[in-house]
């Protein structure tokens, strides 16, 4: 496989997708632009736009507009990926303009996408799945409480760093993300299909079966 593919991965929040995502980088070799940690992390620093985004996921449970994306947050961190490498995109683009901007951005770096997968679970699985998770600090692990730790746990079974609980995983936040997603998200779908590009994949599926479907149409 060409080192310089590109993989667009989406899904309702809870699919997996991002441990999706981690396990094709690993598999193929390729660098993950997950739009959710880089929201994230810049929500946790004391400036103008990080309390604004701060604001947006943690406090209101809403997902961060377009204006705030675009150049400055989108095309910078684009800049800062090794050309040399391929990139699985996770949880992004999340609107038609979206799609538009890395269609357009992705040719003036000379990529282009090769995959976009849709990773779908029904929404009380959603929240099912969200309400018992807790992610580590270092690498995003995602662990089930009481299957890979207890509630009370605060280290990661796997790398042993700090877990925690993501402030809008509650069922209240998760469903509000998950109506405003489905309103957003269905142009994205529609426009991705009209190109003969979107492959649906069932995400209710075990990790190793999702993950060997995708496997599967990846040339």
């Amino acid at each position: 496989m060409k080192q310089n593919i590109n993989i667009i991965i989406m899904g309702p929040q809870g699919s997996g997708k991002g441990t999706q995502a981690r396990m094709l980088a690993k598999k193929f070799d390729l660098q993950i632009f997950e739009t959710g940690d880089v929201l994230r992390n810049i929500a946790k620093q004391d400036t103008e736009i990080g309390r604004k985004i701060n604001e947006i996921i943690n406090v209101k449970g809403n997902i961060v507009p377009w204006d705030f994306m675009k150049e400055k947050i989108l095309g910078q961190k684009l800049s800062e990926l090794d050309e040399n490498k391929g990139i699985i995109f996770d949880g992004t683009p999340r609107i038609l303009e979206e799609a538009e901007f890395w269609e357009k951005k992705l040719k003036e770096v000379n990529r282009k996408i090769n995959y976009i997968f849709y990773v779908d679970i029904s929404k009380e699985e959603s929240v099912k799945r969200l309400s018992v998770r807790k992610l580590c600090k270092k690498n995003g692990h995602p662990l089930i409480i009481g299957k890979d730790l207890g509630e009370e746990d605060t280290k990661c079974p796997i790398c042993g760093s700090e877990v925690y609980r993501r402030e809008d995983d509650t069922p209240e936040k998760i469903l509000k993300r998950l109506e405003w997603s489905k309103k957003l998200l269905s142009p994205v779908l529609e426009y991705y299909e009209g190109k003969n590009m979107l492959i649906k994949i069932d995400g209710e599926q075990g990790v190793e079966d999702v993950f060997g479907e995708i496997v599967g149409y990846v040339k």
